[in-house]
């Protein structure tokens, strides 16, 4: 019998105060370490003092985060490997332990201050270098404690991109199977599925329900599990189509107009399904669910091309990186 070994994380904790038991829920998994160190911002730190078990960290390092010359600059003060690295804070500041580790060769905690994308567990960060955005190879987290209380004090912004970064796996889906029709990429089912019902789940909610317990809980699984669909793939397939390649063409193109990037995944998947594969019901589908959940608002106030923009945005999606998507057939 042929089987695979899939790599989960060892902690993973979605409740209240779940933050203040971080020593309780390491020693309940019995893991021990020399130091802990805390890398957040000072905004941070300072908003979220209260919620922060500050006495059980060696040492606090305040970081701006996705930048890789910061990275560079911080690299040097932990040289052991009886270390564990805690990251608190949005996907920046998440992104940035992930790529310390790595370049350390240490463990690390992620700690979200909110949830505007998968980032909580992905194997990709995504930091500036040299002023351009990059995507990095980098290793899961040893576990996930998603404090609901941190979570629900986030900005509601926050919350709704990371509603458009999760349905946006549907659209990622599509692409796939289109690969594996016209280029013969192989497709992985298990995480097909995964990613298709964890993105799924999240269209029972609506606006009001932003703040609930029960909403950050499943976005809060949702993202994770995500997140291991990519695992699984060896791959970020079943996360990232033609809408993350539009995405990251605004940052790359109109850096100063960018807003979060689940905002515009959600913009580009809507423009995706009504101009270019032109699929109606699946537009209104989708279009319904982001105005009964407030993002279409956000997607209306944050972005707004032209139609030679859109071209600029299409035509550098499509060299973003090899990868076939609906834009290789239009």
């Amino acid at each position: 019998m042929f089987s695979r070994i899939i790599k989960i994380p060892i902690i993973f904790e979605v409740k209240k105060k779940a933050f203040k038991e971080l020593d309780s829920i390491l020693k309940a998994n019995h893991l021990s370490y020399e130091e802990k160190i805390l890398f957040t911002s000072q905004e941070l730190f300072d908003l979220y003092k209260t919620y922060i078990p500050v006495e059980t960290f060696s040492d606090v390092i305040f970081i701006k985060g996705g930048n890789v010359e910061e990275v560079e600059s911080v690299k040097s003060k932990y040289e052991h490997h009886n270390v564990l690295l805690i990251a608190f804070g949005g996907g920046s500041i998440i992104d940035f332990v992930k790529l310390y580790s790595r370049e350390l060769c240490l463990q690390y905690i992620s700690v979200p201050s909110s949830l505007s994308n998968d980032a909580i567990y992905s194997p990709i960060a995504r930091l500036t270098k040299n002023g351009k955005k990059e995507s990095f190879g980098v290793l899961e987290p040893l576990g996930i404690i998603a404090d609901i209380e941190i979570i629900q004090k986030s900005p509601l912004k926050m919350l709704l991109a990371g509603v458009g970064d999760l349905v946006s796996n549907l659209s990622a889906i599509k692409d796939w199977y289109l690969a594996e029709s016209y280029d013969s990429e192989v497709l992985d089912i298990f995480s097909v599925s995964l990613s298709i019902v964890t993105a799924k789940a999240i269209f029972a909610y609506t606006r009001e329900q932003l703040r609930s317990e029960e909403f950050v809980e499943v976005l809060t699984y949702g993202l994770v599990l995500s997140g291991l669909s990519m695992i699984i793939a060896n791959s970020s397939r079943p996360a990232s189509g033609a809408e993350h390649l539009m995405s990251h063409a605004i940052d790359e193109l109109f850096p100063d107009r960018a807003t979060l990037h689940g905002i515009q995944v959600a913009w580009a998947m809507l423009y995706i399904e009504k101009n270019i594969r032109k699929n109606d019901d699946a537009y209104e589908s989708l279009l319904c669910f982001f105005e009964k959940i407030g993002l279409y608002a956000e997607i209306e106030n944050d972005i707004q091309f032209s139609e030679t923009e859109l071209k600029r945005i299409i035509a550098k999606a499509k060299i973003m990186r090899k990868r076939f998507t609906v834009l290789n057939i239009i």
